[in-house]
């Protein structure tokens, strides 16, 4: 009888053995966390300048047309809406009388003075005039020269003048009719140019150091069309009134429909770092740091986040790049924590 009893202490010894060792494993398998990591890598992502704005035409887009001469429209050649190109006829503008005696004037003042400098300078050959007769008699002609110049380029040679178009591009507007008596520089009609749809997009206070002319742009419509590129053409250095914000004007590399809404990514340099998954980026504003696997072991490495994009962030750090960088499973670990691999976990 005394044996059947040591026989079963001893059956129930070596179960609570094996249950207190079976207890211990689950433990040991419990701090342990499944993962997934992913090489580190170096690398560059470009720094952006986000903006908002519509296509509209360029400041200097539109040039208006007149003459510096009195007169009046003596023939339309084009109409509003129409599209033009460089050296095309505008119009025909018939000079007011006044005008036309204005340059007649001009050629009759010009012949004058010809003459008396040629004059003055026989009488200064014969020493029946001075040098200083002779220098006067000069001005007087190169003052004459640049006064009819002058008025020539305002209102040509002729009673008419047929006024070209400067550049291709569009007539914006027809200002005055068609046999109307117009005063010296009276506005007669607005050319756009072709290229004078921008994108002006708004930036901040603070970013007016970092866009510059010439930096590169994307441009995503807001209606989902096809996105463009561009180039920034002008940065203002004053606040726009309405918008509170900086005028930047951006020439897209295709056409453009005016009043389009774009979003506008202004590339203004590049971040350089360690290229990390944003889901590997655990912590807040101030704490931000990453898990590295050493030894089957989580270590916890502080990062400072340079720049970011929709699925990567760009980060310095004491960072081992032989060392994978646990992406998948990062939210659950602690410093010092076992992991392992998911990728072990699904073979059996």
């Amino acid at each position: 009888m005394m044996s059947l009893l040591r026989c079963l202490f001893a059956a129930s010894a070596v179960l609570a053995l094996a249950a207190c060792s079976g207890e211990e494993a689950a433990d040991d398998g419990a701090v342990s966390a499944a993962v997934s990591t992913v090489p580190l890598q170096q690398g560059s992502l470009p720094e952006r300048v986000t903006a908002y704005g519509t296509a509209e035409p360029a400041a200097d887009a539109a040039q208006v047309i007149s003459v510096q001469a009195a007169g009046q429209v003596a023939r339309w050649l084009v109409t509003a809406g129409a599209p033009v190109k460089r050296g095309q006829p505008l119009l025909t503008f018939a000079l007011a009388p006044s005008a036309v005696a204005a340059y007649q004037q001009g050629v009759s003042a010009l012949q004058l003075a010809q003459a008396q400098r040629i004059h003055t300078g026989q009488l200064l050959a014969q020493q029946l005039a001075t040098r200083d007769q002779w220098e006067q008699a000069d001005k007087a002609l190169r003052d004459a020269q640049a006064s009819l110049d002058a008025l020539v380029r305002q209102q040509g040679r002729g009673a008419t003048m047929e006024l070209t178009v400067p550049f291709d591009g569009t007539v914006a507007s027809i200002v005055a009719a068609q046999g109307d008596v117009l005063p010296p520089g009276a506005p007669l009609l607005s050319v756009q140019r072709g290229d004078g749809l921008v994108v002006t997009v708004g930036i901040e206070r603070a970013a007016v150091d970092r866009v510059q002319v010439g930096d590169k742009v994307e441009l995503a419509p807001l209606d989902a069309a096809t996105p463009l590129h561009g180039t920034v053409r002008r940065v203002a250095h004053a606040l726009n009134p309405r918008t509170h914000q900086l005028d930047v004007e951006v020439v897209p590399d295709g056409p453009l429909l005016a009043g389009e809404g774009f979003r506008a990514e202004i590339v203004v340099g590049q971040w350089q770092g360690w290229l990390l998954p944003r889901d590997a980026v655990q912590g807040d504003e101030g704490d931000r740091y990453v898990f590295q696997v050493a030894d089957n072991k989580a270590m916890r490495v502080p990062v400072r986040i340079l720049g970011e994009s929709d699925s990567v962030s760009v980060a310095t750090g004491a960072l081992d790049a032989k060392r994978p960088l646990v992406t998948v499973g990062a939210t659950q670990l602690d410093d010092g924590m076992a992991v392992r691999s998911m990728a072990a976990d699904k073979h059996p």
